[in-house]
């Protein structure tokens, strides 16, 4: 059975344009060649994660959802150890011709590098 601080429930999801808004307004930047992500401090005790995955940069839906399932797997998995940050993550060109393999290493960097610049700041 699942812990429940483990899933990923409605108030760990940015959902709403201004909650976008707010993050892309003064956001601090990590970037690979597959994703962006972009995050903001918040006043919550916990973190947010909203998603863009273009149709420009993944053709297919089941591209969009595969990338969507393993970025929301390891905030999932991680988010006990993230701080209290809303993070925006952008898929990018390169995404596109990368395989699943790929694409968890990408996305491993993106949030270890977050992880080391939170401690930083």
């Amino acid at each position: 059975m699942t812990d429940k601080s483990c899933k990923f429930q409605r108030e760990l999801r940015l959902l709403c344009a201004k909650d976008f808004s707010q993050v892309f307004d003064k956001a601090v930047k990590v970037n690979n060649k597959a994703f962006t992500l972009l995050a903001r401090k918040n006043d919550l005790n916990h973190p947010r994660l909203g998603l863009i995955v273009a149709k420009k940069n993944l053709k297919f839906a089941y591209q969009r959802n595969l990338v969507k399932r393993l970025i929301r797997e390891e905030f999932r998995i991680s988010q006990t150890q993230l701080a209290a940050y809303d993070l925006v993550i952008l898929t990018r060109r390169d995404i596109a011709q990368m395989n699943k393999t790929d694409i968890i290493r990408f996305r491993n960097d993106l949030f270890d590098r977050f992880r080391k610049r939170c401690k930083h700041s």
